[in-house]
């Protein structure tokens, strides 16, 4: 059986390198059991919860989750990154590549930054390190969704080199919402 024109033998999987991926200021590296105070931190902000679309996990539930991850990045449906400061080692965030569309070459991003470390660049960083990262994998178009009341992170990605493309009506929240978000997406050599 042939594929369809413009479509490709499905050969792209997720990965990291095991010492993660840097720009030289922030280092994305797969989560580990030692990361989740942070990530708890991340979760427990509803206002950060809200804009990177998280969903609210105890302790218990991080946890049992990090045994998860592989299976989940070995899927294509999500690899999760914490996003630590290259000098100091502090997590400062988190990025993901998820729901790897193989066939066609496309992945979604996305990104969160804790409150101690906004305001210097990082989710700009993050943003672009996760499509570079997309890029070297073979991915040829990543795209973004941001709420459509977050300016801030509408800025984030236009920072980055992505390009808006405009409103996608109803998308699904983690907690079974509905709602209207902003396309962005890079290619690569953008």
């Amino acid at each position: 059986m042939s594929l369809a024109p413009g479509m490709r033998e499905s050969t792209l999987r997720l990965s990291l390198p095991q010492d993660g991926i840097t720009d030289g200021t922030v280092v994305l590296r797969f989560p580990t059991e030692d990361h989740i105070d942070s990530l708890l931190a991340a979760v427990a902000d509803p206002e950060l919860r809200e804009a990177a679309n998280m969903p609210n996990l105890s302790p218990e539930q991080a946890r049992a989750s990090i045994a998860h991850l592989p299976a989940l990045m070995a899927s294509g449906r999500m690899l999760p990154m914490t996003a630590l400061d290259a000098t100091t080692g502090d997590i400062v965030g988190g990025g993901v590549l998820h729901h790897l569309d193989a066939e066609r070459a496309i992945v979604e991003i996305g990104y969160w930054v804790l409150p101690p470390a906004r305001r210097r660049g990082i989710a700009t960083r993050i943003a672009r390190l996760l499509a570079e990262h997309a890029f070297v994998l073979g991915v040829e178009r990543v795209a973004a969704y941001v709420n459509v009341d977050n300016p801030g992170s509408e800025r984030v990605l236009e920072r980055a080199g992505y390009t808006r493309e405009g409103v996608v009506r109803s998308l699904p929240k983690p907690d079974g919402r509905r709602v209207d978000k902003t396309l962005f997406s890079l290619l690569p050599g953008e």
